[in-house]
């Protein structure tokens, strides 16, 4: 059984807020999500030199930001003053580098619910759960639905032991073939992988077996139905508005029982 913040999910995750229309990860951006219908985003954080958790999805400062250099190695008193907007356009010119204080604020603003992906370097898993793990705990309402994530599977012991309350979701590329194994070994109910990489099969076994399934990132109206009708639970977007109104009247497969799933691929 999967935990109860899944049965609020809705088709549509807004990726980075809405990136589509707005610098991606910005305060800006998770406003538009909202304004655009978004119920639900996904957003990606990350720790600075001293140990500050913020709202980034890159190892370097390079694309989304004025400056340059490794994240990890800059300390938060320099990535406050960055400009994370006018790469994307001089509308957002000074627009800043959200703490995940003022990420939490926002989705309490908003009333969004929040798929946080963890980011870190590999050997910095620990250290990155522990900046994140006292800023939820003191900010986030338990009783408000999010979902932590991440590619790093060391990311995903530390916060089973750190952030136990919280459901965690599997981010792959292809669906591996061991997913059930993955899945039980790293105590997660979700599995995202990219759209590309769909397998039906997989799917249906997978949703049969009573995990949750999620796609990124989709902005084409006809592959967004397609996964749905198949049985992805949700898809991110970079346009939650464009494919909120492609997917409002899709309707997906009635859910199988957890008996009848076929066991998962061996390699």
């Amino acid at each position: 059984m999967t935990h109860r913040f899944y049965d609020q999910l809705t088709p549509i995750i807004g990726h980075r807020g809405a990136c589509g229309h707005c610098p991606e990860n910005t305060l800006v951006s998770f406003e538009t999500a909202k304004k655009m219908g978004a119920e639900w985003i996904e957003t990606d954080v990350s720790v600075t030199a001293d140990g500050v958790a913020i709202i980034f999805h890159d190892d370097t400062l390079n694309r989304c930001t004025n400056s340059k250099g490794l994240l990890l190695n800059t300390p938060f008193e320099h990535i406050e003053k960055l400009d994370a907007g006018s790469w994307y356009s001089q509308e957002f010119m000074g627009e800043p580098i959200p703490t995940l204080e003022q990420l939490i604020d926002a989705c309490e603003r908003f009333q969004l619910k929040l798929n946080l992906e963890i980011k870190c370097p590999i050997g910095w898993e620990w250290e990155t759960v522990e900046a994140i793990a006292p800023v939820i705990r003191d900010k986030w309402n338990p009783d408000w639905p999010l979902i932590l994530s991440s590619f790093n599977k060391e990311a995903l012991i530390a916060a089973k032991q750190l952030l136990p309350e919280y459901p965690r979701g599997l981010n792959t590329e292809a669906i591996p073939r061991r997913w059930q194994e993955q899945l039980e070994q790293y105590d997660c109910q979700s599995l995202h992988f990219y759209a590309p990489f769909v397998e039906e099969d997989k799917v249906r076994a997978i949703k049969a077996a009573g995990y949750r399934v999620l796609s990124y990132t989709v902005n084409d109206a006809a592959e967004g139905r397609g996964l749905i009708e198949m049985g992805v639970d949700a898809v991110f977007t970079d346009y939650p508005l464009y494919m909120g109104a492609a997917l409002r009247h899709v309707q997906a497969p009635k859910p199988l029982k957890a008996a009848s799933a076929p066991m998962a691929e061996s390699a």
